[in-house]
């Protein structure tokens, strides 16, 4: 699931909590899945001995500042999403239900447009290719931390309610389950490891197209823009296993796109 979802714009459906069991099942397995989010992550990193330009793994490699400028991308695409939602809501005075559609396209939009502002105003032109890679990278790692923070978070309201008899955040546990279609606690967190580990690719793939030929921001925001409608609103209808696969099939073509306008694969 992408944490970049306008749980606000949906309407209520008070679902069950499940129980303890459930809520002990999944706090486990969020232990266990976290440090495997982070070692993918890793894993990205390690990637780069596997082409010519960085075959030799020198320290040079590592372009951690601009890991840091792409995590701050994604955090000003995350402050936009409240305004654009109120936009649309208020402001034009659509429904709720188109508002949030058009909040999570357009929010697709945005973020390619600062993504590109970013590769062409803090990159130089000097190994644009690893600079591409890096920005993509530090922009998922900023969306990984986020994501794994918010599912502690939002696994503290069932665990809450469990004790308190579901009196006390029924509107934050319904936004949820009308976003995944089932309670949290009904999902197992090793589907997280996949959400993060597609997004990890379509954020390092898309950076990797704008930086080689900016014109291609426009059908990145596009596919961007989709993915995030399907995921925010849509997924009850799939269903999570046809929409992750789908999402990591659509996340290795964009990934292998960008490496090919580089030449890292032929």
């Amino acid at each position: 699931m992408s944490d970049e979802n306008f749980t606000e714009s949906r309407p209520p459906s008070y679902g069950s909590i499940g129980s303890t069991s459930d809520y002990n099942t999944l706090i486990i397995e969020y232990l266990i899945t976290t440090p495997f989010i982070i070692l993918t992550l890793i894993s990205f990193i390690l990637l780069l001995y596997a082409w010519p330009t960085t075959a030799d793994g020198t320290a040079e490699h590592y372009k951690w500042d601009i890991l840091i400028l792409g995590a701050t991308g994604w955090c000003a695409v995350f402050l936009v999403r409240k305004p654009t939602f109120f936009i649309f809501s208020k402001l034009i005075s659509l429904k709720v239900s188109t508002s949030s559609i058009l909040t999570l396209f357009f929010i697709g939009f945005i973020e390619e447009l600062v993504r590109m502002g970013w590769l062409y105003y803090f990159v130089g032109e000097v190994d644009k290719f690893l600079m591409a890679y890096w920005l993509g990278l530090g922009w998922a790692t900023g969306e990984a931390i986020f994501f794994i923070i918010q599912n502690f978070i939002e696994l503290r309201w069932y665990k809450d309610d469990l004790e308190m008899d579901g009196s006390r955040y029924v509107e934050e546990r319904s936004e949820i389950e009308e976003i995944l279609g089932r309670p949290l606690t009904k999902i197992s967190a090793w589907w997280g490891v996949m959400w993060r580990f597609s997004w990890i690719m379509i954020h390092i793939g898309f950076s990797c197209w704008i930086a080689s030929i900016s014109l291609l921001v426009y059908p990145a925001a596009l596919i961007h823009g989709l993915l995030l409608v399907v995921w925010g609103y849509c997924l009850p209808s799939f269903g999570i296993p046809a929409t992750s696969y789908g999402t990591l099939l659509i996340s290795m073509t964009i990934f292998l796109i960008g490496l090919a306008l580089f030449g890292q694969i032929v």
